[in-house]
């Protein structure tokens, strides 16, 4: 069961613009940004154009005061979109994601957001956490080009609300800072050990030999029993 309905989310963006400049309700202008992306729009212009379609009607449901009968224009998206935080987004949506039971399943993992790498950049990276329970996106930070994840994945981990999940992420994420920061957010944890870490895997290799700890087997005296 989630918090509120994302219009309410919404709302809790602090609005930086000044009175005169404030035609249309900050949450209104983001719910049709949303609706319009959602339609396949993949720019401003083509937003503001979805927008222009609405009727008075559907307008009003998407949060427009009664008395406009036209969507903002292409200019106030972009200017809303300017003074918009990435935090205070993240934190509004992220009221959205509290649900009973928990998140169940949550995967950690990094991917090249795809359309972002042309000629002159190298892309956008973003660290993701997906919940299998909900089956979306609960958390994401943009990852810079010189780092590994790691801070991101701190500061991803801390924001979210984890109590009762298990996190799982791949062996570039096996690390003392990463485990002690989901065990703080009442979560547990399932994370590959390779080559990355030599002293951890030589040491759950003594510690088990060749016995897999998810492996069960029977001891060996009772194997001898069944033999005989």
């Amino acid at each position: 069961m989630t918090t509120g309905t994302l219009y309410e989310a919404l709302s809790a963006i602090p609005d930086h613009r000044t009175k005169k400049g404030r035609r249309f309700p900050l949450a209104a202008i983001v719910t049709i940004a949303l609706a319009a992306m959602l339609a396949g729009a993949n720019d401003l212009l083509a937003i503001a154009r979805f927008g222009r379609r609405l009727s008075p009607k559907a307008l009003q449901a998407l949060g427009v005061d009664k008395k406009r009968k036209k969507a903002p224009c292409h200019a106030t998206y972009h200017y809303v979109f300017q003074s918009i935080a990435a935090d205070d987004l993240k934190a509004a949506l992220g009221t959205l994601v509290t649900t009973e039971g928990g998140l169940g399943h949550v995967a950690i993992d990094g991917k090249r957001l795809r359309g972002s790498q042309h000629e002159t950049s190298p892309g956008v990276h973003m660290l993701n956490a997906f919940s299998t329970k909900l089956q979306a996106a609960v958390g994401s930070l943009v990852v810079p080009p010189d780092s590994g994840e790691m801070i991101e994945a701190l500061e991803l981990i801390k924001t979210l609300p984890l109590r009762g999940a298990v996190v799982t992420a791949d062996a570039a994420f096996t690390y003392k800072p990463i485990v002690e920061a989901i065990r703080e957010r009442g979560a547990d944890y399932f994370l590959f050990v390779k080559g990355n870490q030599p002293e951890l895997q030589a040491e759950l290799a003594r510690a088990f030999g060749d016995v897999s700890p998810s492996e069960h087997r029977q001891p060996r005296a009772a194997q001898g029993r069944r033999a005989a």
